[in-house]
């Protein structure tokens, strides 16, 4: 089951039962968020092929995707989009944007919920990840913190526990110079409910700055993955869209008295395609040998104020011989 359809049919509040509370308190969770998610106009779930392109021009070549920032936009005041955590985490440990690999990122689906400015250029993020249980039922947690993106400001690193429990902002940062400069863009803070939990726990200050830490970690990495995600989505020929509808599969659960499962879009990435022929007069008329035939990986190419996708494809002439050297991967080459 989609992310996207666990969090538009939880109906169960989140109530968390400590020590240091006299009763039980009623947090901020997905079920807060069903109906928005249910109603959300624009809803995208990235195919894996494409959410490891959107994780690589993020991660391994984060300068240019910063070079584009002034052509992006958000695409609807509301909108879902939803990936695999296992190839992102994948994907910015062999960057190495973060010591290790997350092991549990495995199976899992992340989500996120965002409101934006009319002028698409701010908004403001809940994130949410899918969990198992030995059941084999499936369920939504959310993070306790709000991404906030700005992308025409830039707000210097600076994360402080006392202030964030205190809802001030914060800012990570990054030692990646590309990388940095997309995270120069977002800010994060606890929602209300979270931050006065935090904050009336009782917890020393060792462990307000391992809840922090902890909290950060988990949504840190996400904005420039989106952002990738959004540049690919405008450019010309760059993804494929899928429409996902529902309705006759809806009119057999209702049958059986099943929640409706929700439309989306999913999102791939552009097939490869073969480049034409040349006929062996052309052929014959070049000065230099031809090159022989061998991949050429898809990549993005700016024009002023346009971007496009130049798709994968084949060059050359199979009469000249075929490279099979190397193996021809949709993807961004690695900085550094």
């Amino acid at each position: 089951m989609r992310l996207l359809d666990i969090v538009a049919q939880d109906r169960k509040p989140l109530v968390i039962e400590t020590r240091a509370h006299p009763r039980s308190i009623v947090m901020s969770g997905p079920s807060d968020f069903a109906s928005q998610v249910a109603g959300c106009p624009l809803r995208f779930v990235a195919a894996d092929s494409l959410t490891r392109v959107c994780a690589e021009l993020a991660f391994s070549g984060g300068d240019r995707l910063a070079g584009c920032l002034d052509l992006l936009r958000i695409p609807a005041p509301a909108l879902w989009i939803e990936w695999s955590d296992a190839i992102h985490q994948a994907v910015i440990s062999e960057c190495n944007i973060v010591v290790r690999n997350d092991s549990d990122a495995v199976g899992r689906q992340v989500g996120l919920l965002l409101r934006a400015s009319p002028c698409g250029r701010v908004a403001m993020a809940r994130t949410f990840w899918s969990t198992s249980n030995p059941t084999g039922g499936f369920g939504a947690v959310m993070s306790p913190l709000e991404t906030h993106i700005s992308l025409d400001d830039r707000f210097e690193p600076l994360v402080s526990p006392d202030a964030m429990l205190r809802r001030e902002f914060a800012s990570v940062r990054c030692d990646d110079a590309g990388v940095a400069q997309l995270l120069e863009r977002v800010r994060f803070r606890f929602d209300e409910k979270w931050c006065a939990y935090y904050r009336d726990s009782g917890m020393d200050s060792a462990s307000r700055e391992q809840v922090v830490q902890r909290c950060l970690a988990g949504v840190a990495h996400d904005v420039p993955l989106i952002l990738a995600f959004f540049l690919l989505l405008n450019a010309k020929g760059a993804t494929r869209p899928v429409p996902v509808e529902r309705e006759q599969l809806n009119r057999r659960r209702q049958e059986k008295h099943r929640p409706a499962l929700l439309d989306h879009v999913e999102v791939h990435v552009s097939l490869p395609g073969r480049s034409s022929e040349r006929s062996e007069d052309g052929l014959a008329a070049m000065a230099r040998r031809p090159p022989r035939l061998h991949g050429v990986r898809g990549h993005l190419v700016r024009r002023e104020d346009r971007i496009f996708w130049r798709t994968p494809h084949l060059r050359g002439n199979a009469r000249q011989g075929v490279v099979r050297s190397r193996t021809v991967c949709l993807s961004f080459s690695r900085a550094g």
